[in-house]
């Protein structure tokens, strides 16, 4: 019986789940905190959310042969300690894709028809029919600058575009010029998508060269009518930067399902905010989702028991590992 350590919190739907769906020949332990991590000697997988995790962490975990991210952001992993030990870290590649997506653009469309501050008026008495007409903006017309062009970004493009606005996009790895055409898609450099964007929607993961990606500098070039949407990592904008570019109306809006503290200090001062629109690091959590990010888990580590090969796009670190997996283009 090979055992499966579920790593960090999970809520009891999540939780009951993966209880449920356990794979044959498989057992699961519960590991919810750090101080829990003696018992990751048990595991022969890990499963793991939000919490933060280091080779170090794993000194007595001589049975582990994967470690599985429950999502596709590993910045809680500290890759190269982990790497150090020869341990593949696998993720849902495209699993959050369509449920962040479709959170981005509720951002977007929250900020400008300005639904959170319609809907308090309503429900303290006040009929604000017309208060906000002169600052409420359609999608249509609009351009939408993507930092960042990989599956989630480019389902914002298609989303975007439904609605009418035309789409460019900044990305380290460009695309093929014909699957540019096929998505409707302008490539610029990030100076200028920042210069000329209506919208800009980031969907980059949070390293070293992406941290404050989004500084003063960046958000001085944008335009006094721009939004800035993050489903990202908070870290990738710096927010001290981005509040006081927001009082000072440097930038009309923000929405914000990342932070760089998680959950925020309570006088955080985006939540005193009328044009910032603030979520919980919530745009992959739904009931739907959660049913493939638990098969996309479990289809994988038995895959990788059985000796069969993961997609290259699912193992994050093979470029780090002493013995290198063979992998699936």
């Amino acid at each position: 019986m090979k055992t499966i350590a579920l790593v960090g919190p999970y809520n009891q739907v999540i939780r009951k789940a993966l209880g449920e769906a356990t794979p044959e020949g498989f057992n699961l332990i519960d590991i919810p905190t750090p101080d829990d991590y003696p018992r990751l000697e048990e595991a022969d997988y890990v499963i793991i959310r939000t919490i933060n995790l280091s080779g170090s962490d794993l000194s007595k975990a001589k049975k582990l042969k994967l470690i599985h991210k429950w999502g596709v952001g590993y910045d809680n992993i500290d890759l190269e300690s982990v790497s150090a030990l020869n341990i593949p870290v696998a993720v849902c590649y495209g699993m959050n894709s369509t449920p962040v997506a479709e959170m981005a653009v509720l951002h977007i469309l929250a900020l400008y028809r300005n639904l959170l501050a319609i809907d308090s008026r309503l429900k303290k008495n006040v009929w604000a029919k017309d208060e906000y007409s002169g600052k409420s903006y359609t999608i249509s017309g609009k351009i939408v600058g993507l930092v960042g062009a990989g599956n989630i970004g480019r389902k914002v493009a298609a989303l975007t575009q439904a609605f009418g606005a035309s789409v460019q996009y900044y990305d380290v790895h460009r695309i093929p010029l014909e699957k540019e055409r096929q998505a409707n898609l302008t490539y610029v450099e990030l100076e200028r998508l920042l210069a000329t964007s209506d919208i800009i929607s980031l969907h980059v993961p949070l390293t070293e060269h992406t941290e404050n990606l989004i500084d003063e500098k960046a958000l001085s070039l944008m335009k006094p009518t721009a939004i800035l949407v993050n489903t990202s990592r908070g870290g990738i904008v710096d927010e001290l930067a981005l509040a006081r570019a927001l009082q000072n109306k440097t930038i009309m809006g923000a929405g914000l399902d990342a932070f760089s503290q998680e959950p925020p200090e309570k006088n955080c001062p985006f939540y005193a905010m009328e044009n910032v629109v603030t979520t919980p690091h919530a745009g992959g959590n739904t009931a739907d989702n959660a049913t493939n990010m638990l098969r996309c888990c479990y289809d994988n580590i038995v895959a990788f028991d059985h000796g069969n090969r993961l997609s290259k796009n699912m193992i994050v670190n093979n470029h780090l590992l002493k013995n290198k997996l063979e992998l699936e283009d």
